[in-house]
């Protein structure tokens, strides 16, 4: 017996246990984002292109992170994010940077030929950020609802639309709560991995419950060891790439997407070993039980 057996074999019999740790951990996801939400007033931490301020673009590869750090606390500016691609320093604020002083100080300060020209200023309004965070909430009950009602349509059975839905909460509660603990901010680029986590989820899912449903003649094992190497497989590769993709592309936005669509993946695994897995065990216990009750019930009828 292969390790992957030996795992699948241990949540096949331990599947009440799983469910309860997936239960517990829903209502620990819960509980810390209404908690954050209560402390801070937001659930998530939105970055400036989402909830609106300036980011300030400085074109000199000559300037380190430390030394803007130093200018800007002479400034007296404190609430602001600082990152760097090789040739562009980028500073997201909520009120603008006086540019004029920027440039002097930095001159002044390290004998940089730092010209107004090198110095560029986006500014995001914070009505077009909430315009895209509202309609991201909204469609995401849309897709649980539409999937779910769409999955149950295909199949007939109740416990694979429960299991499309419960897993896409599950990866998106678990990964605001990393986002929400962390304090990393999230732009639209983020909200976009966010919705392509939903794709993670039903696809992972359409290929187990195809394999519970249909494949009626092989073992609750031999099924699930089908689905998890198909699923997984997918998963890991998609893991594998935005890990290198983070890794090698220095561009904030790309860094976001690959970090948000990772994490949520993390989840998307997991769920399918403590949450997927576990549930349709219980229900295909259930309705064991059932015909056993009902072959039972006939026997004694016919005696």
């Amino acid at each position: 017996m292969d390790i992957l057996e030996k795992l699948l074999s241990s949540i096949e019999k331990n599947y009440k246990k799983f469910i309860l740790i997936s239960i517990v951990l829903f209502l620990l996801f819960g509980s810390i984002l209404l908690y954050n939400s209560f402390k801070n007033g937001y659930i998530i931490n939105k970055s400036i292109t989402i909830s609106g301020g300036y980011i300030t673009l400085i074109n000199n590869n000559h300037i380190t992170n430390t030394e803007i750090y130093n200018i800007l606390n002479q400034m007296n500016i404190s609430k602001y994010v600082l990152y760097n691609t090789p040739n562009i320093i980028y500073i997201e604020s909520k009120n603008q940077i006086n540019e004029t002083e920027l440039v002097n100080l930095i001159n002044s300060e390290y004998n940089i030929q730092l010209s107004p020209s090198d110095i560029s200023i986006q500014q995001y309004s914070s009505i077009v950020g909430n315009l895209i965070f509202n309609q991201f909430a909204q469609f995401v009950i849309i897709v649980m609802m539409l999937s779910g009602f769409i999955i149950f349509l295909a199949y007939r059975i109740s416990n694979v639309t429960l299991n499309i839905i419960s897993t896409i909460a599950f990866d998106i509660l678990g990964l605001l709560t990393v986002l929400s603990l962390t304090g990393y901010p999230i732009g639209a680029n983020g909200f976009i991995a966010m919705l392509m986590i939903l794709g993670f989820a039903i696809d992972n899912n359409v290929v187990l419950s195809t394999n519970i449903v249909k494949e009626k003649e092989k073992t609750f094992l031999e099924r699930i060891k089908m689905s998890f190497r198909v699923g997984m497989a997918m998963e890991i590769i998609a893991l594998y790439a935005l890990i290198i993709l983070y890794l090698i592309v220095p561009e904030p936005s790309v860094k976001e997407f690959s970090l948000v669509l990772s994490i949520g993946i993390i989840f998307d695994l997991l769920y399918y070993l403590i949450g997927n897995i576990p549930i349709y065990k219980y229900f295909e216990h259930r309705k064991e039980l059932k015909e056993i009750a009902y072959t039972s019930t006939t026997n004694s009828t016919v005696q």
